[in-house]
């Protein structure tokens, strides 16, 4: 039997995409109404099966975005019907990359290369995964080591900073990131701060986690699930679902997440647009 062909249309209204897919609250917690440029749907046999957005900005971009969410066979053509109205930087436009099922990389990487388009980091872009949860998680003996820490605070944001550049040189949410509205921590008697999770705030009831980081000497000892677990109590009692991202290749993080009764429902591939160096062309 014969795979029913994808059928690629602009969505009029794509406000109407934050409900899509049932069941999954990813495009609820990324989407606010009226941010979005605009939107594309592939429908097999009548169902949509995909779908693209393209966004201005967001937290960490300050140019237009693309993602892919849905069936990873269709990103090749929803990226293609994105490009032919929104050119890519390396074509002149202001498109500046994408995000993706992970499962759809190779194609689209493929793809990319025919039209001279390359990723933007030699390390090939991001894998990372997206989790929720909807239930707070069971405490652990040390839950009770866990506090809010004041990261408006010069001398605390200092000690945050010191251990996120130690813990987790990559963070994207640190002191200094308005997004980041509180902080939840352990600290010794010294005031050092051991472990840390930043709430971040991009669109309003929609908490998201970032930035939790350990400090190397007290790995192992579960500090990252009770603060973790802590945060996502906190934040329960105050919004419906909290969420998290995480580089797919942390697996001590993976470990905590799925303890603490996380969702992983969103594999991912993000990178910006390049353009691919002559001598490849």
């Amino acid at each position: 039997m014969s795979t029913p062909e994808l059928d690629i249309r602009t969505v009029e209204d794509p406000d109407s995409l934050v409900a899509w897919p049932a069941g999954q609250p990813y495009l609820s917690c990324e989407l606010a109404a009226g941010e979005l440029l605009s939107a594309y749907s592939t429908t097999q046999a009548g169902q949509i099966v995909a779908v693209c957005f393209v966004k201005d900005s967001s937290n960490m971009r300050d140019q237009p975005w693309a993602t892919v969410v849905g069936q990873p066979s269709a990103s090749v053509a929803l990226i293609s019907a994105c490009l032919a109205d929104h050119p890519s930087v390396p074509d002149g436009g202001q498109l500046s990359g994408c995000t993706i099922p992970r499962a759809a990389y190779e194609s689209l990487r493929a793809f990319l290369d025919l039209r001279g388009i390359s990723w933007a980091h030699e390390d090939q872009g991001a894998p990372w995964d997206w989790w929720w949860t909807d239930t707070a998680p069971t405490p652990t003996p040390l839950f009770d080591k866990v506090q809010w820490l004041d990261g408006r605070e010069q001398g605390v944001a200092s000690k945050i900073i010191e251990l996120l550049n130690l813990a987790s040189p990559t963070h994207w949410a640190g002191p200094e990131n308005p997004v980041a509205t509180r902080w939840a921590g352990i600290v010794d008697s010294s005031g050092a701060v051991l472990c840390c999770a930043a709430q971040t705030m991009r669109l309003p009831g929609k908490p998201h986690l970032a930035s939790v980081a350990t400090h190397p000497d007290h790995r192992g000892e579960g500090l990252a699930v009770a603060v973790t677990g802590w945060i996502t109590q906190q934040l329960l009692q105050e919004f419906p679902i909290v969420t998290l991202g995480m580089h797919a290749d942390n697996d001590s993080a993976r470990k905590v997440y799925e303890k603490l009764g996380y969702r992983c429902d969103y594999s991912w591939f993000s990178s910006g647009f390049a353009s691919m160096p002559a001598s490849n062309l």
